[in-house]
């Protein structure tokens, strides 16, 4: 317990500092986008945007990793490909905790991929999916990384290593040919914004990827305290221990079931429940939410007004996500919906045909992963898990900021 408290500790005060990170890359990239609107950009040319992908960056390095293990397993060996592409949901975590090799695989080459996935869950598995650690990070459930895994090996989604040469590629002529263009003072100017927002993006998130660089042991210890407890009569499973107070784990008094369910239900029934974005609400203070990254929670309609974070247009089916412990119902083509999106997600936006949000606006994460995808992107919707049924056609327009209920248009 002394050991979670203290990964905890170091947690928070990292989770604080992060937060002076995060005012520079927005700053720079608001600067560079107004001075590019206002006094640079012609008709024709590329939006603000453009100027600040095919950077690299701890959600790009995981993806990048993860479609080179997918390329290496087809060079690899057959049967291995066939193993871990046709594994169903929820599976392929069984196979790694598994003591020998699947039927077929030759014992080598399963050893050597089984290797190589636990290096990539060393380097990139403490992506955390929300701040609460009673979700476990993918090192601990690797599964949606294994849904992707699967979907690349079925041949899905694109080369991120020429995206990102394709992407670098358009940004560098954009920019030389801005720049030619500019008087002296112009170019300056110019050139000062444009670097200052092009290394601030990716510092923010790769300082938000390692949020969660305590997560997987401190989740270790808390587990091996659940089991312990379990084994005492104490609660009824090991994740009990995740619904106790620190003082109920150093020095339990009997039975604490009852106070676990209690408190599991109390959560379940705040998920339902839509907080406001700031409080008092009945003040001036209140004028403050329109600049929170959310619209009205209010919204009615077939027709639902976010920010449009990523251009494009696409028809997809709604998927819609509460949770990491859902993630394994994303399907390739499906229109990803959650409440917001952290790296830890990224896997799923190769898979994606867009993505919407409750929270979030056109300078966080979604946004800027999105357009790195080239998928569109609604973002601070602020009732899109409340409002589109999982599993209803969606029409998201990322240009205009709108997702269309297909289904309720039509009735």
């Amino acid at each position: 317990m002394a050991g979670v408290a203290e990964l905890l500790d170091a947690g928070t005060t990292y989770y604080t500092a992060v937060q002076t990170i995060i005012p520079i890359a927005v700053t720079s990239e608001i600067a560079f986008t107004r001075f590019y609107g206002s006094v640079v950009r012609r008709v024709g040319d590329p939006p603000a945007t453009a100027f600040l992908l095919g950077f690299d960056s701890a959600p790009i390095r995981a993806e990048k990793s993860l479609y080179d293990l997918a390329t290496w397993t087809r060079s690899r060996d057959d049967a291995l490909a066939a193993v871990l592409r046709d594994t169903p949901p929820s599976g392929g975590a069984a196979l790694l905790a598994a003591d020998r090799e699947p039927d077929g695989v030759d014992p080598a080459a399963w050893a050597d991929w089984a290797g190589r996935f636990r290096e990539h869950l060393r380097e990139h598995g403490h992506t955390v999916y929300n701040l609460d650690f009673v979700n476990a990070v993918p090192a601990d459930d690797p599964e949606p990384l294994l849904a992707t895994l699967r979907f690349q090996l079925g041949g899905g989604g694109s080369d991120p290593h020429e995206r990102q040469r394709a992407s670098a590629a358009r940004r560098e002529a954009a920019t030389a040919d801005v720049s030619a263009r500019l008087d002296p003072v112009r170019r300056r100017l110019f050139t000062r914004l444009l670097r200052w927002a092009q290394t601030a993006a990716p510092i923010r998130e790769d300082a938000l990827a390692d949020v969660g660089l305590a997560w997987p042991q401190l989740r270790r210890m808390l587990d091996e305290l659940g089991r312990r407890l379990t084994a005492d009569g104490v609660v009824e499973g090991p994740d009990d221990v995740y619904w106790l107070r620190r003082e109920e784990i150093e020095a339990p008094e009997g039975s604490l079931a009852g106070p676990v369910r209690r408190r599991r239900a109390a959560a379940r029934a705040r998920r339902r429940v839509t907080p406001p974005q700031l409080l008092p609400r009945s003040t001036w203070w209140g004028r403050m939410e329109r600049l929170m990254p959310a619209a009205s929670s209010d919204q009615q309609g077939a027709v639902l007004s976010g920010t449009g974070a990523s251009p494009g247009r696409v028809v997809g089916i709604a998927r819609v996500l509460a949770g990491p412990r859902e993630l394994a119902r994303m399907q390739p083509g499906d229109v990803l919906v959650a409440s917001i999106t952290t790296p830890a997600w990224t896997p799923l936006f190769a898979m994606a045909a867009g993505v919407v949000t409750g929270i979030g606006g056109p300078l966080s994460h979604s946004s800027i992963v999105a357009r790195e995808y080239g998928i569109p992107a609604v973002l601070g919707t602020g009732v899109a898990t409340r409002r589109i049924p999982d599993g209803a056609r969606v029409l998201l327009d990322g240009d205009a900021g709108t997702v269309t209920l297909l289904d309720e248009q039509a009735g």
